[in-house]
């Protein structure tokens, strides 16, 4: 059985990672763990009452779910799980930790476009898996959805 890591931004998108890992590594049972990064609150209540499940959780959509699910009837044969981690970490070293905590070695990333996340305080995980991975694998995703820029710019407060 193989750990794949791969990024995510919680968005049914990202979730042709998972059907890119297993066409890179055939004829191997996976176990996919879904990325994503989050800054932990800065006060000492948000620190003793954050909950990593409970953040995940509330990112899940209906329609990323239900691909989810779908991902594993399909394929039942080549994934063995799909789960989901927070990365709290702030540098590559905590990230290296994480991924030995794990027990990862190989990643699928995207490679041109940089997923998007829903607010400040979740960040991208590629760069982190492109450098600490033994093993990368880099293909070619779309991801279609991007947050627009002027939404949540200065400026839009005024229109």
């Amino acid at each position: 059985m193989r750990k794949i890591l791969i990024p995510t931004d919680f968005t049914v998108e990202s979730l042709q990672l998972v059907e890119y890992a297993i066409l890179n590594f055939p004829n191997t049972k996976l176990d996919i763990i879904l990325i994503a990064g989050y800054k932990l609150p800065n006060t000492r209540w948000g620190i003793t009452h954050f909950s990593s499940r409970e953040q995940i959780r509330k990112q899940f959509t209906d329609e990323f779910v239900k691909t989810k699910q779908r991902l594993l009837v399909e394929h039942k044969q080549s994934i063995d799980t799909i789960t989901c981690e927070l990365f709290t970490g702030l540098n590559s070293i905590a990230f290296k930790n994480f991924m030995e905590k794990l027990d990862a070695e190989n990643a699928v990333i995207p490679k041109d476009k940089v997923l998007q996340y829903p607010g400040f305080k979740w960040f991208d995980t590629t760069k982190l898996l492109k450098k600490n991975a033994i093993e990368v694998v880099e293909v070619p995703a779309e991801i279609d959805t991007e947050l627009s820029h002027k939404k949540y710019s200065f400026s839009s407060l005024f229109s």
